[in-house]
């Protein structure tokens, strides 16, 4: 590493409290996402950090911050085989994407030195990074850093799953006009008859005092909306899902980065979308609509998005990140997708790399027995309340 880079290791948030400042200030700096910005870090370690230890690399140069890497540690087991893995916080147990801020000029030495410290120093067998967005420098950056590595070597580099966005125009009328000749019309119908059919208004809850109660509606709409398929939802899913969502909110309103934005038809709410905003961007993290019969010829999931998609225009901003996966509606309605990248980094030993190679492979069993064959197949149709996704399944996922 460039001398004059100087790598400090933090081991609690507490130690940097005074730093959370020019901690978001560099993320926005770098045009980091909010998923690693200080508050989001500290409400992720409180609820996901337990067992764990926490490994906070701040590097300067002259004084400056010119690179991020908030990191964790852990020893997993599967079976009978164990690893030591060091991962990005908040990688786990949320659907976020995890693009450390980075300085470009100084990304080459940052990312050696990471490796170095975690696998040589720390002893660490692995270093999971990820997901990263294809849109960023960092998956070019992580290749070329691992060029000639003597510490280190790339296992895995690999495609976890696409992402959306929507770039947005300076008008709602532009974004209308920028969709296919076949989805200008349906959207235009489905307003018409919404807006024929009701009074129609929308706000944006951005406060602390009124965000509270309105989240524990939210939650409920979207679990119903959720159970009427006979799914969880996010708040089932996912453990601590709903305490670690509302701290969220709590702390995102404080900094005024909330954006929980409300549809009413004739006075009554339909559609929420929780959004936050950071940077130049919005951050859409979960939608809720209404059910039942009388509902479903209205579409109000397109409408929703489509009303955030109106808010957001109207605030100026120009890029909302609409969240992993694949959905045919936010293509439709204009989004684009790209992939997002996790890269494995091992150890050079061969008794490591041993261990890996065969963590991997529980990894995927599990995968494969739990996940797809048991929680989204069987235990949908089993007359029994469900349960949450296993931690093991989480936290060993690669």
């Amino acid at each position: 590493m460039n001398k004059a880079i100087t790598r400090t290791v933090y081991h609690s948030f507490d130690e940097i409290a005074e730093m959370q400042q020019s901690w978001d200030d560099f993320v926005q700096f770098c045009g980091g996402d909010i998923y690693l910005t200080y508050d989001w870090c500290c409400a992720w370690w409180q609820y996901y950090g337990k067992g764990r230890e926490l490994q906070l690399l701040i590097y300067t140069f002259e004084g400056a911050i010119v690179g991020l890497i908030p990191l964790f540690k852990e020893v997993l087991w599967l079976g009978p085989v164990w690893i030591r893995l060091a991962k990005i916080v908040g990688s786990d147990f949320t659907m976020i994407m995890a693009n450390p801020p980075v300085q470009p000029d100084a990304a080459d030495d940052v990312y050696q030195d990471v490796f170095e410290f975690m696998l040589k120093e720390q002893r660490c067998d692995a270093v999971w990074l990820g997901p990263i967005g294809e849109k960023y420098d960092t998956p070019a950056q992580l290749r070329r850093a691992l060029q000639n590595n003597p510490d280190a070597i790339l296992l895995k580099d690999s495609i976890r799953s696409p992402y959306a966005d929507f770039q947005l125009p300076d008008t709602f009328a532009a974004y209308v006009q920028s969709l296919s000749k076949n989805q200008r019309g349906n959207l235009r119908r489905s307003l018409r008859g919404f807006h024929d059919t009701f009074e129609i208004t929308q706000d944006v809850i951005l406060d602390e005092a009124s965000a509270v109660p309105e989240f524990e509606k939210f939650v409920q709409m979207h679990t119903e909306q959720w159970r009427a398929e006979n799914k969880l939802g996010h708040f089932g899913d996912w453990p601590s899902g709903k305490e670690f969502n509302a701290e969220l909110v709590v702390r995102q309103a404080r900094k005024g980065r909330l954006r929980l934005i409300r549809l009413f038809a004739d006075g009554q709410v339909v559609s929420y979308q929780l959004c936050f905003a950071f940077g130049d961007r919005w951050y859409w993290r979960l939608p809720a609509r209404i059910v039942g019969s009388e509902w479903l010829k209205y579409g109000l999931g397109r409408i929703g998005l489509v009303k955030e998609i109106e808010s957001a225009i109207t605030e100026g901003v120009h890029e909302i990140e609409a969240g992993a996966g694949h959905y045919d509606y936010k293509i439709k309605l204009g989004g684009q997708e790209h992939a997002l990248f996790t890269f494995l980094v091992g150890r050079k030993s061969s008794f490591c790399q041993l261990r890996l190679h065969l963590f991997m492979k529980f990894s995927n069993v599990l995968h494969y027995c739990y996940y797809r064959v048991w929680f989204n197949r069987l235990a949908p149709k089993l007359p029994f309340k469900r349960r949450p996704l296993w931690k093991k399944w989480i936290r060993s996922r690669l």
